[in-house]
């Protein structure tokens, strides 16, 4: 069964049994009627009406992805909000306990924990809480997010490798894939988040964005011993970042059109060229004017996207490999 793009192993039936069982355990009397087939449905009670305990039952929920709809009184929910008004989260209107609760029960080795990966450098200090009088995230949080999603698949992110070396992970209470942004010393600054259902993304407020990716080239830069030649891509979003670390090139994301902080790291940075990979829009170019006026005594080469491509995100892995054929000098 696949809920958010999300896999579940079981179906419809054995999930209805499982929470009518839990239900049980709590004395709470919902569900309490066997399910009926009925063409891609199965024929449960409704509850949202009538304590959930009407003789005959009244809703229907679609046995490929768990929508529900009451024909008595027109309730139409998903499966995780159903689940959290069954659990007693009324207020739960876009359901997250329901969510968390497939997720704990259900959910196949997707969304499990991810398999521990060697690197050939290390990603973090360890536990941390507060050095230099500057507060980050710890590892515990972090730990909590370390989850397989589809979504990374769905993007294109395929290499274990890569999501390992991003710390690329899942939140469960909030639906979102977390994106945890290092400084140069590998210290998460904060954690950003991308809901899976929608394009929307979160940063703590206030927080000053370091360059996504920073931590990671420095720490190429030390195995070269500091003689760095390779050509570095600078790029807006943390996806088209990794995705271009996936292809064998180097990146670092602004998250936006750049700021003082991030000018201020590439000019530090030990190469002497950069390849401007922003988005090919208005903001894309005020970012590429921008990184111009501010980075001083390096060399710039710009990417040109073939007709009808926004940014490295919509290119397909051989444009990826073949970027280089895009560069206008």
């Amino acid at each position: 069964m696949i809920i958010n793009d999300t896999i579940f192993n079981a179906d419809l039936e054995d999930i209805l049994l499982e929470l009518r069982n839990q239900l049980r355990i709590n004395h709470i009397q919902y569900l309490e009627k066997e399910p009926k087939r009925s063409g891609n449905s199965l024929q449960i009670q409704c509850p949202y009406h009538g304590d959930g305990l009407e003789k005959k039952p009244s809703a229907g929920i679609r046995r490929s992805d768990g929508m529900f709809h009451c024909f008595a009184c027109n309730e139409v929910h998903t499966l995780p909000e159903v689940i959290s008004h069954c659990l007693g989260h009324t207020e739960d209107i876009l359901g997250k306990e329901g969510w968390k609760w497939l997720v704990k029960n259900f959910a196949t080795l997707q969304v499990e924990e991810r398999k521990d990966i060697v690197l050939d450098f290390s990603r973090s200090n360890g536990h941390v809480d507060i050095v230099d009088n500057k507060t980050y995230v710890t590892e515990e949080e972090l730990d909590n997010y370390r989850y397989y999603h589809p979504y990374w698949r769905k993007r294109g992110i395929i290499d274990e490798g890569i999501i390992e070396l991003f710390d690329l992970g899942y939140d469960c209470d909030t639906d979102c894939i977390t994106f945890p942004v290092c400084d140069i010393e590998g210290h998460c600054v904060f954690v950003a988040k991308r809901s899976v259902k929608t394009k929307f993304f979160n940063y703590p407020e206030g927080v000053e964005k370091p360059l996504y990716g920073l931590y990671q080239l420095s720490q190429l830069a030390k195995v070269h011993h500091g003689n760095w030649e390779r050509e570095i891509f600078i790029c807006e979003s943390m996806i088209d970042c990794i995705l271009l670390w996936q292809y064998g090139f180097y990146a670092v994301a602004l998250n936006g059109t750049g700021n003082e902080l991030q000018f201020k790291q590439l000019r530090k940075i030990p190469c002497r060229k950069y390849i401007l990979a922003t988005d090919n829009d208005v903001a894309g170019q005020k970012a590429r004017e921008r990184i111009r006026k501010n980075v001083t005594g390096k060399l710039f080469t710009e990417i040109q996207f073939p007709d009808g491509i926004k940014d490295i995100g919509e290119c397909k892995a051989e444009i990826i490999r073949k970027i280089k054929d895009f560069e206008v000098f």
